[in-house]
């Protein structure tokens, strides 16, 4: 049922996400549960039916916009996708990354604020001041890619930011989620319950989706085994969150009992819960809402903010030297593709800014095109570094304005 609100808009992404995507915002206002109810015309509890066994409870209040991409995202696909495990972890390809780094990373900096000064002549007039340390930094162009909570804990007052890119960072949604992982003597749900392949069962019991692993299917069954016992977002893990300590696993007899117990129930027909618990080893528990370095999970959009507030998340300000990057400031939130289009669009916006066209020529080679990206003369692109060079006082809205076309600019000295 729910395949039938959100095909007519993935087909047409799926042709052409840029050229298209202007249909799906015309019911950027509407939540998912809004437009099931009204539009669809479904009932109250099948709606209520769709969000528990698709969703999280209470998603469906969310932007309408954000379930068809985040359905196109994951079960739509015009070929096979072939999917790839890093043996080792997500954190490998952080490292890899760290290794064509030119320069010294620095680590545990704290930015406490990102200004442009106008008195200085050079191109490296962006300032940013970082804790503990006394002079500030100096430099030519600053790409931000923290959360936008973290965002917004940095004085910004001097980056010239427009005001609605304030309010984005300030009010654009992110959701919250939890994890519980637990290490047993063995993996019971191979030799018990039969589950040979990769997967989630999905529930209403508060663990709300269990994940059977991909990356252990050849592992010995006789040895120890780690279960993505419960993964859950919106208010579920709100509920989930109120369990896990900051010194995970210290504390959190209640979590494991209650774990436990759901999982018990879930695989009945297979195990029983003294068995269950007699394989229990340690675990893991961690909730992005109270994580400093995030202070969420991943951007979710409400209705509207697509289309009334993105447009300004995605164009540079302070002179078009300040970028804001991550998924929040992507079309593809909650995934990692979302953080790689933000920051190709991001050096793109930078290379136009400072005019090095054969860089975006290189770019463009070397990485293709990304699918939300306006470039070319008919585009949005350019459009969006020339209104990030604008000072506050040098460009003004028309009332009623919803997109690039409805500007007035007006010159400098005019």
């Amino acid at each position: 049922m729910l395949e039938e609100a959100f095909k007519p808009y993935k087909d047409a992404l799926a042709i052409d996400f840029d050229g298209n995507f202007d249909l799906l915002l015309q019911q950027d206002e509407h939540s998912t549960r809004d437009y099931l109810r009204h539009r669809m015309k479904y009932d109250y509890h099948t709606i209520q039916w769709l969000e528990t066994m698709g969703s999280a409870t209470g998603l469906f209040d969310e932007a309408f916009t954000e379930s068809v991409i985040d359905s196109l995202d994951f079960d739509y696909s015009v070929e096979p996708v072939k999917w790839h495990c890093i043996d080792g972890g997500t954190s490998l390809l952080v490292d890899r990354m760290l290794k064509l780094i030119k320069g010294k990373v620095s680590f545990r900096k704290r930015v406490i604020s990102i200004a442009i000064d106008r008195t200085v002549t050079s191109e490296s007039n962006m300032v940013v001041k970082v804790n503990s340390e006394e002079l500030p930094r100096r430099y030519a162009t600053v790409f931000n890619t923290t959360s936008l909570a973290c965002m917004q804990r940095m004085d910004l007052g001097k980056a010239e930011l427009h005001p609605a890119q304030k309010d984005a960072i300030r009010t654009l949604h992110y959701d919250t989620s939890a994890k519980v992982a637990i290490k047993f003597s063995y993996p019971w749900w191979v030799t018990k319950c039969g589950i040979t392949r990769a997967g989630v069962a999905s529930t209403d019991l508060p663990l709300r989706n269990c994940v059977y692993p991909s990356y252990s299917l050849s592992d010995s069954t006789t040895e120890p085994a780690v279960l993505l016992c419960s993964y859950t977002w919106a208010q579920d893990a709100q509920r989930i969150g109120s369990l896990i300590m900051d010194n995970s696993p210290e504390g959190e007899e209640e979590l494991v009992d209650l774990i436990l117990r759901n999982l018990a129930r879930l695989h009945a027909r297979s195990i029983s819960y003294d068995e269950i618990k007699k394989a229990y080893m340690t675990h893991y528990s961690w909730d992005w809402s109270k994580d400093q370095y995030t202070s969420g999970a991943f951007a979710l959009f409400g209705p509207g903010q697509f289309a009334n507030l993105y447009p300004y998340l995605v164009r540079p300000a302070a002179d078009a030297k300040l970028h804001i990057l991550g998924e929040a400031a992507s079309a593809h939130h909650a995934w990692l593709v979302g953080s790689l289009d933000s920051a190709y669009r991001a050096v793109h916006h930078f290379l136009h800014r400072f005019e090095l066209y054969d860089g975006i020529d290189q770019l463009q080679r070397q990485w293709g095109a990304v699918g939300e990206l306006e470039t070319g003369s008919s585009g949005t692109a350019h459009l969006q570094v020339a209104l990030g060079r604008l000072r506050p006082e040098e460009h003004i809205q028309v009332a009623g304005a919803n997109d690039l076309d409805d500007y007035v600019f007006v010159p400098r000295g005019g």
